[in-house]
């Protein structure tokens, strides 16, 4: 029997291997074939001559099975890519090593080993990752059921979810066992998973958890925004948000209630600022420019959250190697300023009371 053939005399999928090793061949390559469905690049530091992607696929009659991985890359399908590129296709990628950060349509998530997604290519969405292995099941979306074509995109089950563990099992299964199927059994059991993903992801909490987390990063951007003005407090984030006191704040009870995060998040601003600052700047201006009434409100916040009084902050930052170690950590960060800064004050904290020792 020829290669394509089982026992039964059936044709079984074929494995199409990317071709290219590591190297600025594999990235014009890459970037040229993805072209098709999206822009990509990767980070502005990397070398093209180290870039890495790899892996395998196979097409079936209604899906296209793909097991990659790869380094440092960023991938973005705008509204304008949509309208140049259009794709009637869904995806289910799921997460096998690494952390993807993914943008879907204003929703920003991170995704680990485990984490399986929907992504709508009818919608925007941006992913980047500093490395990653995965699995992507492309699928037309007029061949799903209903709900499952409406609504899903940013969808996630968790390794920690039954639903989650069973598909991730599924999928793992289908790409071990594909190559001792017939192609018609493949796509029986591709079909069989999508309608599992559609009774998953159709179930009430997995949609309610991406909406409170949708609605929370809405509440939370706002606020930072308007954080400098003193009068900016629950109400006005509930009023501008059109929702009720009472959902704003169960919002916000896993970060401790929405005053309690908004004053976290001006005390961070505020200690990102002097150390932006020049010794010029009066650290009661910087206050202000966050928010606090006053000086003395917003020392004693200052210390009870820092066991460090602000001006204390401005004297470490006269140190050049603790602002060379800042420096070198914002860039590292991936623009998580805020738990950046506070790490950085417990270390430069550290250090400080380890000299006087």
């Amino acid at each position: 029997m020829g290669k394509g053939d089982s026992t039964f005399g059936m044709a079984t999928p074929q494995r199409d291997e990317w071709p290219f090793p590591p190297g600025e061949d594999c990235y014009t390559a890459w970037k040229n074939a993805l072209s098709l469905l999206v822009d990509c690049s990767i980070p502005e530091e990397s070398d093209p001559a180290l870039f890495d992607f790899h892996g395998y696929s196979w097409q079936l009659p209604g899906a296209f099975l793909h097991v990659n991985g790869g380094s440092a890359l960023s991938m973005s399908r705008t509204q304008q890519v949509i309208d140049d590129r259009p794709t009637p296709h869904m995806v289910l990628f799921m997460v096998l090593e690494g952390q993807v950060t993914g943008n879907y349509d204003g929703l920003i998530q991170e995704h680990e080993p485990g984490d399986i997604v929907v992504v709508d290519y009818s919608l925007p969405y941006e992913s980047e990752t500093s490395g990653f292995e995965a699995i992507a099941l492309t699928f037309d979306k007029a061949s799903v059921p209903a709900e499952f074509q409406n609504n899903a995109h940013g969808l996630v089950l968790t390794a920690n979810d039954h639903a989650g563990a069973m598909l991730g099992i599924q999928i793992k299964a289908l790409v071990e066992h594909i190559e001792g199927l017939s192609i018609h059994q493949s796509q029986v059991i591709v079909d069989g998973i999508l309608h599992f993903a559609a009774a998953a992801f159709a179930a009430p909490a997995t949609r309610e958890r991406r909406d409170k987390r949708f609605l929370f990063q809405r509440a939370s951007s706002t606020a930072r925004l308007r954080l400098s003005d003193p009068d900016f407090g629950p109400d006005e984030l509930a009023a501008f948000l059109n929702i009720s006191r009472s959902k704003l704040f169960r919002l916000f009870e896993p970060h401790g209630g929405v005053q309690r995060w908004m004053l976290a998040e001006r005390l961070r601003g505020s200690l990102q600022g002097i150390l932006r600052s020049t010794p010029d700047h009066k650290i009661a201006a910087i206050a202000r420019n966050h928010g606090f009434r006053s000086e003395a409100h917003f020392s004693r916040a200052f210390q009870k959250r820092y066991r460090i009084s602000p001006s204390s902050v401005r004297t470490l930052a006269r140190d050049s190697m603790r602002m060379a170690r800042y420096e070198t950590l914002l860039k590292q960060g991936g623009g998580n300023g805020g738990a950046i800064v506070e790490a950085w004050l417990v270390a430069a904290r550290g250090g400080e009371l380890e000299e006087a020792g």
